[in-house]
Protein backbone atom coordinates (compact mmCIF):
# COMPACT_ATOMS: atom_id res chain seq x y z
CA UNK A 1 0.00 0.00 0.00
CA UNK A 2 1.40 3.40 -1.00
CA UNK A 3 2.06 6.16 1.51
CA UNK A 4 -0.57 8.89 1.72
CA UNK A 5 0.02 12.49 2.76
CA UNK A 6 -2.92 14.80 3.42
CA UNK A 7 -1.66 18.40 3.41
CA UNK A 8 -3.08 21.82 4.30
CA UNK A 9 -6.25 20.50 5.91
CA UNK A 10 -8.01 21.63 9.06
CA UNK A 11 -7.93 18.53 11.26
CA UNK A 12 -10.65 17.69 13.78
CA UNK A 13 -8.99 16.53 16.98
CA UNK A 14 -10.17 15.40 20.43
CA UNK A 15 -8.08 16.78 23.28
CA UNK A 16 -9.15 15.59 26.73
CA UNK A 17 -12.81 16.66 26.92
CA UNK A 18 -12.57 19.23 24.14
CA UNK A 19 -13.02 19.15 20.37
CA UNK A 20 -10.87 21.45 18.26
CA UNK A 21 -9.86 22.08 14.69
CA UNK A 22 -6.20 22.69 13.89
CA UNK A 23 -4.34 23.11 10.62
CA UNK A 24 -2.09 20.05 10.31
CA UNK A 25 -0.78 17.54 7.81
CA UNK A 26 -1.38 13.81 8.22
CA UNK A 27 1.01 11.12 7.02
CA UNK A 28 -0.34 7.60 6.50
CA UNK A 29 1.85 4.54 6.02
CA UNK A 30 0.58 0.98 5.61
CA UNK A 31 -2.92 2.13 6.44
CA UNK A 32 -1.99 3.75 9.75
CA UNK A 33 -1.52 7.35 10.85
CA UNK A 34 2.16 7.86 11.62
CA UNK A 35 2.49 11.66 11.87
CA UNK A 36 0.19 14.61 12.59
CA UNK A 37 2.00 17.93 12.41
CA UNK A 38 2.66 20.96 10.25
CA UNK A 39 4.95 21.02 7.24
CA UNK A 40 5.28 17.30 6.57
CA UNK A 41 7.09 16.53 3.31
CA UNK A 42 6.86 13.10 1.71
CA UNK A 43 8.43 12.30 -1.66
CA UNK A 44 7.02 8.79 -1.96
CA UNK A 45 3.31 8.11 -2.31
CA UNK A 46 0.17 10.08 -3.00
CA UNK A 47 -0.45 13.64 -1.80
CA UNK A 48 -3.95 15.05 -1.26
CA UNK A 49 -4.26 18.82 -0.99
CA UNK A 50 -6.91 19.37 1.70
CA UNK A 51 -7.03 23.16 1.40
CA UNK A 52 -10.57 24.39 2.24
CA UNK A 53 -11.40 21.01 3.80
CA UNK A 54 -11.88 19.74 7.31
CA UNK A 55 -10.27 16.34 7.82
CA UNK A 56 -12.35 14.27 10.24
CA UNK A 57 -12.43 10.74 11.59
CA UNK A 58 -14.75 8.65 9.46
CA UNK A 59 -18.27 8.48 10.86
CA UNK A 60 -19.28 5.36 12.80
CA UNK A 61 -22.89 4.20 12.36
CA UNK A 62 -23.61 2.01 15.39
CA UNK A 63 -27.00 0.61 14.39
CA UNK A 64 -28.34 -0.21 10.96
CA UNK A 65 -29.83 -2.96 8.84
CA UNK A 66 -27.57 -2.77 5.83
CA UNK A 67 -29.71 -4.35 3.06
CA UNK A 68 -32.73 -2.16 3.90
CA UNK A 69 -31.79 0.39 1.24
CA UNK A 70 -34.54 -1.19 -0.87
CA UNK A 71 -37.16 -0.34 1.79
CA UNK A 72 -36.45 3.39 1.77
CA UNK A 73 -39.51 5.53 2.61
CA UNK A 74 -41.92 2.75 3.54
CA UNK A 75 -42.74 4.20 6.99
CA UNK A 76 -45.20 6.96 6.14
CA UNK A 77 -48.21 6.81 8.44
CA UNK A 78 -47.00 3.69 10.30
CA UNK A 79 -46.24 2.91 13.92
CA UNK A 80 -43.33 0.59 14.65
CA UNK A 81 -45.19 -2.71 14.98
CA UNK A 82 -47.50 -1.89 12.06
CA UNK A 83 -44.52 -1.05 9.87
CA UNK A 84 -42.71 -4.28 10.78
CA UNK A 85 -45.71 -6.60 10.51
CA UNK A 86 -47.38 -5.12 7.43
CA UNK A 87 -44.61 -3.52 5.40
CA UNK A 88 -41.23 -5.05 6.17
CA UNK A 89 -41.44 -8.67 7.27
CA UNK A 90 -43.73 -9.72 4.38
CA UNK A 91 -41.34 -8.15 1.86
CA UNK A 92 -38.26 -9.61 3.52
CA UNK A 93 -39.68 -13.09 2.97
CA UNK A 94 -39.35 -12.49 -0.79
CA UNK A 95 -35.65 -11.60 -0.65
CA UNK A 96 -33.04 -13.85 -2.24
CA UNK A 97 -29.36 -13.98 -1.36
CA UNK A 98 -28.58 -12.07 -4.55
CA UNK A 99 -31.08 -9.37 -3.52
CA UNK A 100 -29.33 -8.95 -0.17
CA UNK A 101 -25.95 -8.61 -1.87
CA UNK A 102 -27.06 -5.84 -4.24
CA UNK A 103 -29.05 -4.01 -1.54
CA UNK A 104 -25.99 -4.12 0.71
CA UNK A 105 -23.81 -2.75 -2.07
CA UNK A 106 -26.16 0.22 -2.44
CA UNK A 107 -25.95 0.93 1.29
CA UNK A 108 -22.17 0.70 1.32
CA UNK A 109 -21.99 3.16 -1.56
CA UNK A 110 -24.33 5.45 0.33
CA UNK A 111 -22.23 5.37 3.49
CA UNK A 112 -18.99 5.95 1.58
CA UNK A 113 -20.59 8.85 -0.29
CA UNK A 114 -21.78 10.49 2.95
CA UNK A 115 -18.68 10.01 5.08
CA UNK A 116 -19.34 6.84 7.08
CA UNK A 117 -16.44 4.40 7.27
CA UNK A 118 -17.78 1.91 9.86
CA UNK A 119 -21.28 0.43 10.19
CA UNK A 120 -22.84 -2.00 12.68
CA UNK A 121 -25.38 -4.32 11.11
CA UNK A 122 -28.21 -6.53 12.30
CA UNK A 123 -29.76 -8.65 9.55
CA UNK A 124 -29.75 -12.09 7.91
CA UNK A 125 -28.26 -13.71 4.77
CA UNK A 126 -25.05 -12.48 6.36
CA UNK A 127 -22.62 -14.05 3.89
CA UNK A 128 -23.92 -11.71 1.18
CA UNK A 129 -23.66 -8.67 3.46
CA UNK A 130 -20.07 -9.63 4.26
CA UNK A 131 -19.17 -10.24 0.62
CA UNK A 132 -20.50 -6.80 -0.33
CA UNK A 133 -18.49 -5.24 2.51
CA UNK A 134 -15.36 -6.96 1.27
CA UNK A 135 -16.02 -5.80 -2.28
CA UNK A 136 -16.50 -2.21 -1.10
CA UNK A 137 -13.54 -2.35 1.34
CA UNK A 138 -15.51 -0.75 4.18
CA UNK A 139 -15.32 -1.47 7.90
CA UNK A 140 -18.34 -3.36 9.20
CA UNK A 141 -19.59 -5.25 12.25
CA UNK A 142 -21.76 -8.07 10.93
CA UNK A 143 -23.94 -10.75 12.49
CA UNK A 144 -26.84 -13.10 11.86
CA UNK A 145 -29.88 -11.83 13.74
CA UNK A 146 -31.31 -14.41 16.16
CA UNK A 147 -34.96 -14.50 17.22
CA UNK A 148 -37.49 -17.19 17.99
CA UNK A 149 -40.91 -15.69 17.46
CA UNK A 150 -41.56 -18.74 15.28
CA UNK A 151 -39.61 -21.17 17.48
CA UNK A 152 -36.63 -21.50 15.13
CA UNK A 153 -33.87 -19.82 17.11
CA UNK A 154 -31.73 -22.99 17.21
CA UNK A 155 -31.45 -22.97 13.43
CA UNK A 156 -30.46 -19.30 13.51
CA UNK A 157 -27.82 -19.98 16.15
CA UNK A 158 -26.46 -22.74 13.91
CA UNK A 159 -26.37 -20.31 10.98
CA UNK A 160 -24.50 -17.75 13.08
CA UNK A 161 -21.91 -20.31 14.15
CA UNK A 162 -21.31 -21.41 10.56
CA UNK A 163 -21.09 -17.80 9.43
CA UNK A 164 -18.67 -16.78 12.18
CA UNK A 165 -16.49 -19.87 11.78
CA UNK A 166 -16.17 -19.15 8.04
CA UNK A 167 -14.69 -15.68 8.62
CA UNK A 168 -11.38 -14.54 7.16
CA UNK A 169 -9.33 -14.01 10.32
CA UNK A 170 -6.83 -11.88 8.38
CA UNK A 171 -9.47 -9.28 7.43
CA UNK A 172 -9.67 -6.94 10.41
CA UNK A 173 -12.09 -4.62 8.62
CA UNK A 174 -14.87 -7.14 9.30
CA UNK A 175 -15.69 -7.87 12.94
CA UNK A 176 -18.67 -9.58 14.53
CA UNK A 177 -21.30 -9.44 17.24
CA UNK A 178 -24.07 -11.70 18.54
CA UNK A 179 -27.49 -10.17 17.88
CA UNK A 180 -30.64 -11.38 19.58
CA UNK A 181 -33.22 -9.23 17.81
CA UNK A 182 -34.95 -7.93 20.93
CA UNK A 183 -36.23 -9.00 24.32
CA UNK A 184 -39.79 -9.18 22.97
CA UNK A 185 -38.94 -11.51 20.06
CA UNK A 186 -36.66 -13.83 22.06
CA UNK A 187 -37.62 -16.34 24.73
CA UNK A 188 -35.67 -16.76 27.96
CA UNK A 189 -33.96 -19.79 26.50
CA UNK A 190 -32.99 -17.88 23.37
CA UNK A 191 -31.53 -14.98 25.39
CA UNK A 192 -29.52 -17.38 27.54
CA UNK A 193 -28.14 -19.14 24.48
CA UNK A 194 -27.13 -15.86 22.78
CA UNK A 195 -25.48 -14.58 25.96
CA UNK A 196 -23.45 -17.79 26.23
CA UNK A 197 -22.59 -17.55 22.53
CA UNK A 198 -21.20 -14.05 23.07
CA UNK A 199 -19.13 -15.26 26.01
CA UNK A 200 -17.86 -18.28 24.06
CA UNK A 201 -16.62 -16.19 21.14
CA UNK A 202 -15.75 -13.08 23.19
CA UNK A 203 -18.10 -10.95 21.11
CA UNK A 204 -20.44 -8.10 22.05
CA UNK A 205 -24.22 -8.35 22.11
CA UNK A 206 -26.25 -6.10 19.79
CA UNK A 207 -29.95 -5.93 20.71
CA UNK A 208 -32.96 -3.66 20.19
CA UNK A 209 -33.95 -2.29 23.59
CA UNK A 210 -36.99 -0.22 24.60
CA UNK A 211 -37.55 1.36 21.23
CA UNK A 212 -41.30 1.79 21.77
CA UNK A 213 -43.85 1.90 24.58
CA UNK A 214 -45.40 -1.35 23.33
CA UNK A 215 -42.19 -3.18 24.16
CA UNK A 216 -42.51 -2.47 27.87
CA UNK A 217 -45.73 -4.44 28.21
CA UNK A 218 -44.72 -7.12 25.70
CA UNK A 219 -41.46 -7.89 27.51
CA UNK A 220 -43.29 -8.09 30.84
CA UNK A 221 -45.73 -10.61 29.32
CA UNK A 222 -42.99 -12.59 27.59
CA UNK A 223 -40.58 -12.88 30.53
CA UNK A 224 -42.59 -11.99 33.63
CA UNK A 225 -40.10 -9.25 34.49
CA UNK A 226 -39.30 -5.65 33.63
CA UNK A 227 -37.16 -5.14 30.55
CA UNK A 228 -34.17 -3.89 32.55
CA UNK A 229 -34.32 -6.94 34.81
CA UNK A 230 -34.30 -9.26 31.80
CA UNK A 231 -31.37 -7.38 30.28
CA UNK A 232 -29.41 -7.53 33.52
CA UNK A 233 -30.19 -11.22 34.05
CA UNK A 234 -28.81 -12.38 30.71
CA UNK A 235 -26.26 -9.83 29.56
CA UNK A 236 -24.57 -8.60 32.71
CA UNK A 237 -20.83 -8.96 32.17
CA UNK A 238 -21.16 -8.98 28.37
CA UNK A 239 -20.44 -5.81 26.44
CA UNK A 240 -23.85 -4.84 25.08
CA UNK A 241 -24.87 -2.45 22.30
CA UNK A 242 -28.40 -1.25 23.04
CA UNK A 243 -30.13 -0.02 19.91
CA UNK A 244 -32.48 2.90 20.66
CA UNK A 245 -33.01 2.95 24.46
CA UNK A 246 -35.77 5.51 24.02
CA UNK A 247 -37.92 4.68 27.06
CA UNK A 248 -35.41 4.54 29.92
CA UNK A 249 -36.52 5.61 33.39
CA UNK A 250 -34.31 6.43 36.37
CA UNK A 251 -34.26 2.81 37.56
CA UNK A 252 -33.18 1.65 34.10
CA UNK A 253 -30.41 4.23 33.96
CA UNK A 254 -29.07 3.31 37.39
CA UNK A 255 -28.89 -0.38 36.44
CA UNK A 256 -27.33 0.35 33.04
CA UNK A 257 -24.58 2.28 34.85
CA UNK A 258 -23.57 -0.99 36.54
CA UNK A 259 -23.36 -2.84 33.21
CA UNK A 260 -20.86 -2.86 30.35
CA UNK A 261 -23.13 -1.24 27.78
CA UNK A 262 -23.98 1.85 25.77
CA UNK A 263 -26.76 3.31 23.64
CA UNK A 264 -26.89 3.39 19.84
CA UNK A 265 -29.18 6.43 19.46
CA UNK A 266 -31.22 6.60 16.23
CA UNK A 267 -32.99 9.97 16.38
CA UNK A 268 -34.46 10.10 12.88
CA UNK A 269 -35.84 6.57 12.90
CA UNK A 270 -37.34 7.13 16.35
CA UNK A 271 -39.12 10.26 15.14
CA UNK A 272 -40.30 8.68 11.89
CA UNK A 273 -41.90 5.76 13.74
CA UNK A 274 -43.37 7.89 16.53
CA UNK A 275 -41.21 6.32 19.23
CA UNK A 276 -40.64 9.74 20.92
CA UNK A 277 -37.29 11.24 22.01
CA UNK A 278 -34.51 9.53 23.95
CA UNK A 279 -33.08 11.79 26.65
CA UNK A 280 -29.49 11.48 25.49
CA UNK A 281 -28.55 14.59 27.42
CA UNK A 282 -29.42 12.81 30.65
CA UNK A 283 -27.80 9.55 29.57
CA UNK A 284 -24.49 11.31 28.89
CA UNK A 285 -24.69 13.28 32.13
CA UNK A 286 -25.19 9.99 33.97
CA UNK A 287 -22.03 8.58 32.40
CA UNK A 288 -23.65 6.24 29.88
CA UNK A 289 -21.88 6.08 26.53
CA UNK A 290 -24.17 7.32 23.75
CA UNK A 291 -23.27 6.87 20.09
CA UNK A 292 -25.25 7.50 16.91
CA UNK A 293 -26.94 5.33 14.32
CA UNK A 294 -29.31 5.78 11.42
CA UNK A 295 -31.25 2.51 11.65
CA UNK A 296 -32.10 1.01 8.25
CA UNK A 297 -33.25 3.30 5.45
CA UNK A 298 -36.75 1.87 5.73
CA UNK A 299 -37.27 3.76 8.99
CA UNK A 300 -34.30 6.13 9.10
CA UNK A 301 -34.61 7.36 5.49
CA UNK A 302 -30.87 7.43 4.80
CA UNK A 303 -27.39 6.67 6.17
CA UNK A 304 -26.27 10.32 6.38
CA UNK A 305 -24.65 10.63 9.80
CA UNK A 306 -24.37 14.41 9.45
CA UNK A 307 -28.16 14.55 9.39
CA UNK A 308 -28.27 12.22 12.40
CA UNK A 309 -25.94 14.56 14.32
CA UNK A 310 -28.04 17.61 13.55
CA UNK A 311 -31.33 16.00 14.52
CA UNK A 312 -29.81 14.48 17.66
CA UNK A 313 -28.87 17.96 18.83
CA UNK A 314 -32.08 19.71 17.79
CA UNK A 315 -34.54 17.31 19.40
CA UNK A 316 -32.98 17.69 22.83
CA UNK A 317 -34.44 21.19 22.82
CA UNK A 318 -37.85 19.52 22.72
CA UNK A 319 -37.39 17.97 26.15
CA UNK A 320 -34.91 20.35 27.80
CA UNK A 321 -36.51 23.77 27.62
CA UNK A 322 -34.07 26.49 28.76
CA UNK A 323 -31.77 23.81 30.18
CA UNK A 324 -28.27 22.61 29.43
CA UNK A 325 -28.32 19.93 26.72
CA UNK A 326 -25.96 18.23 24.30
CA UNK A 327 -23.88 20.42 22.01
CA UNK A 328 -22.34 20.09 18.57
CA UNK A 329 -19.15 18.84 20.21
CA UNK A 330 -21.12 16.09 21.95
CA UNK A 331 -22.71 15.12 18.63
CA UNK A 332 -19.34 14.90 16.88
CA UNK A 333 -18.09 12.60 19.62
CA UNK A 334 -21.27 10.52 19.43
CA UNK A 335 -20.75 10.05 15.69
CA UNK A 336 -17.07 9.08 15.96
CA UNK A 337 -15.13 8.17 19.11
CA UNK A 338 -18.22 7.23 21.17
CA UNK A 339 -19.25 4.92 18.36
CA UNK A 340 -15.80 3.35 18.27
CA UNK A 341 -16.00 2.69 22.00
CA UNK A 342 -19.49 1.22 21.71
CA UNK A 343 -18.31 -1.20 19.00
CA UNK A 344 -15.07 -2.05 20.82
CA UNK A 345 -12.97 -0.45 18.08
CA UNK A 346 -11.56 2.59 19.90
CA UNK A 347 -7.99 1.26 19.66
CA UNK A 348 -8.27 1.35 15.85
CA UNK A 349 -10.63 4.14 14.81
CA UNK A 350 -12.90 6.97 15.98
CA UNK A 351 -10.29 9.71 16.30
CA UNK A 352 -7.29 11.03 14.41
CA UNK A 353 -4.31 9.85 16.41
CA UNK A 354 -0.87 8.45 15.65
CA UNK A 355 -1.07 4.66 15.64
CA UNK A 356 -4.71 4.41 14.65
CA UNK A 357 -5.99 3.21 11.30
CA UNK A 358 -6.46 5.97 8.74
CA UNK A 359 -10.27 6.00 8.51
CA UNK A 360 -10.66 9.59 7.38
CA UNK A 361 -13.03 11.87 5.49
CA UNK A 362 -12.45 15.23 3.85
CA UNK A 363 -15.35 17.67 4.17
CA UNK A 364 -15.55 20.61 1.76
CA UNK A 365 -15.90 23.95 3.59
CA UNK A 366 -14.80 26.16 0.70
CA UNK A 367 -16.38 29.63 0.65
CA UNK A 368 -18.57 29.00 -2.37
CA UNK A 369 -22.19 28.99 -3.47
CA UNK A 370 -22.45 25.27 -2.70
CA UNK A 371 -21.60 26.06 0.92
CA UNK A 372 -23.64 29.24 1.22
CA UNK A 373 -25.53 27.93 4.28
CA UNK A 374 -22.34 27.86 6.36
CA UNK A 375 -21.12 31.35 5.41
CA UNK A 376 -19.73 33.33 7.07
CA UNK A 377 -18.13 30.36 8.81
CA UNK A 378 -17.98 31.82 12.31
CA UNK A 379 -17.86 28.46 14.08
CA UNK A 380 -16.46 25.54 12.10
CA UNK A 381 -17.48 22.92 14.66
CA UNK A 382 -21.14 23.90 14.92
CA UNK A 383 -21.29 24.37 11.14
CA UNK A 384 -20.19 20.74 10.75
CA UNK A 385 -23.23 19.63 12.74
CA UNK A 386 -25.93 22.12 11.76
CA UNK A 387 -25.05 23.21 8.22
CA UNK A 388 -23.23 20.29 6.65
CA UNK A 389 -24.55 17.16 4.97
CA UNK A 390 -22.98 13.98 3.70
CA UNK A 391 -22.88 15.56 0.25
CA UNK A 392 -20.15 17.89 1.52
CA UNK A 393 -17.87 14.86 1.93
CA UNK A 394 -15.50 14.77 -1.03
CA UNK A 395 -13.06 12.03 -0.08
CA UNK A 396 -13.51 8.90 2.05
CA UNK A 397 -10.59 6.76 3.19
CA UNK A 398 -10.67 3.43 5.06
CA UNK A 399 -7.44 2.09 6.52
CA UNK A 400 -5.43 4.28 4.18
CA UNK A 401 -7.28 3.21 1.03
CA UNK A 402 -9.18 5.88 -0.89
CA UNK A 403 -12.70 4.63 -1.60
CA UNK A 404 -14.05 7.95 -2.92
CA UNK A 405 -12.04 10.94 -4.12
CA UNK A 406 -13.47 14.28 -5.25
CA UNK A 407 -16.98 12.72 -5.15
CA UNK A 408 -15.95 9.94 -7.54
CA UNK A 409 -16.31 6.34 -6.34
CA UNK A 410 -13.11 4.36 -6.81
CA UNK A 411 -14.69 0.91 -6.44
CA UNK A 412 -17.30 -1.02 -8.42
CA UNK A 413 -20.04 0.26 -10.69
CA UNK A 414 -22.62 2.49 -9.02
CA UNK A 415 -25.08 2.47 -11.92
CA UNK A 416 -25.09 -1.32 -12.07
CA UNK A 417 -25.94 -1.50 -8.36
CA UNK A 418 -28.73 1.06 -8.70
CA UNK A 419 -30.21 -0.87 -11.64
CA UNK A 420 -30.31 -4.13 -9.67
CA UNK A 421 -31.85 -2.47 -6.61
CA UNK A 422 -34.57 -0.78 -8.63
CA UNK A 423 -35.51 -4.19 -10.06
CA UNK A 424 -35.56 -5.78 -6.61
CA UNK A 425 -37.70 -3.02 -5.10
CA UNK A 426 -40.22 -3.31 -7.93
CA UNK A 427 -40.47 -7.09 -7.60
CA UNK A 428 -40.89 -7.39 -3.83
CA UNK A 429 -43.40 -4.54 -3.60
CA UNK A 430 -45.97 -6.45 -5.67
Amino acid sequence: MQNLLIKNGKVLLFKQNDVLIKKQDILVQNGKIVRIESGIEEKNGKVIDATDHIVMPGMINTHSHIPMSIFRETTEGCKLYEWLNEKIWPREEKLTKEDVYWASMLSYYEMIATGTTTINDQYFMSEEIRKAAEDCKVRAVITRTIMDADGSYKQRVKEFREFYESRDTKNDLITYCVAPHSLYTCSDECLEVTANLAREYHLPIHVHFLESMDEIEDIQKQHGKKAIEVLKQYFDGVHTILAHGVHLNNEDINILKTMDCGIAHNPISNLRLGCTIADTTKYLQEGINVALGTDGQGSGSNLDMFEAMRVACLIQGGIHENEERITAKNALRMATINGAKLLGLEDKVGSIEVGKDADLILVNVEESLDNITMLPNLNEITNLVYNTSGRNVETTIVKGEILMENRKMKIGNVQEVIKHCNQIAERISK
